[in-house]
């Protein structure tokens, strides 16, 4: 089941951290997590199963774009739709909202978040050398179409 975090407690941010480190061996602090989306800069999704986070999405808010800081789903956990349910989640709000683009980086040899993405409309528009210690990153975009 997806929920909105809107108040972020102690627990559900060391969870993130928790989460987020068995995926990509780094996360964020569980504190700055947790600062960020109490004072809505941040918006995280997240996909539980008998209160044990499985997956979760989370942007940033800039001027006229949403970025997707993270999107994750727990070894254990992958194949069951979990990533898409989360990014299906994030285009519905993103429709609704007034935000125009959504934007984000993912390892060049992340071929599996890059077809995802890619099913969603996003569009490859650059790389960044070196933003990860040990490898480049392709920035995607995806923009509104106003009829």
């Amino acid at each position: 089941m997806i929920s909105e975090i809107i108040d972020c407690d102690r627990k559900t941010a060391e969870n993130l951290t928790e989460i987020e480190k068995s995926i990509f061996g780094t996360a964020w602090d569980s504190e700055i997590i947790k600062e960020k989306i109490d004072n809505r800069k941040f918006k995280y999704w997240i996909y539980e199963v008998e209160n044990s986070i499985k997956g979760y999405l989370g942007i940033q808010f800039l001027e006229e774009e949403i970025e997707i800081l993270g999107i994750g789903v727990s070894p254990g956990s992958r194949r069951k739709k979990i990533a898409t349910e989360l990014m299906d989640e994030l285009v519905t709000y993103f429709e609704k909202s007034d935000y125009r683009k959504i934007i984000l980086e993912v390892r060049e040899s992340n071929a599996v978040a890059q077809k995802l993405y890619k099913k969603y409309g996003f569009n490859k528009i650059s790389k960044r050398k070196k933003y990860y210690v040990d490898e480049d990153a392709e920035v995607y975009l995806k923009e509104k179409i106003y009829a």
